[in-house]
């Protein structure tokens, strides 16, 4: 989305005057926004993405957690190389998940 607006406001640049002044303007802001956008929002989805994946790789049984789904359990184990994690969430109910709908783990 943010790819699109800051593409529309470099062609609106280019197409609004012929004098180089505007043309070099528009070359010079448009670098400058794709380093906004980085900043404000790649570099902050992946470090989301890298402190997910550190929290679902130190899970251990017994561990309270939270699903994507809001599914409250505890962890009874992991299966396929820790690709899976079965939660009990009620007596003599257990439930198998992806590692990945892990949200977050209770305290």
């Amino acid at each position: 989305m943010y790819l699109i607006a800051t593409m529309q406001v470099f062609l609106f640049l280019a197409q609004e005057g012929a004098d180089t002044k505007s043309s070099l303007s528009a070359l010079i802001l448009f670098p400058i926004m794709l380093v906004i956008m980085y900043f404000l929002v790649i570099q902050p989805q992946r470090k989301e993405e890298k402190n997910k994946k550190a929290m679902i790789a130190a899970l251990v049984k017994g561990d309270s957690v939270i699903t994507t789904s809001g599914i409250h359990g505890k962890v009874v184990e992991f299966k396929d190389n820790n690709e899976s994690v079965v939660l009990n969430v009620a007596k003599d109910t257990n439930i198998t998940f992806s590692a990945n709908t892990i949200l977050k783990k209770k305290p």
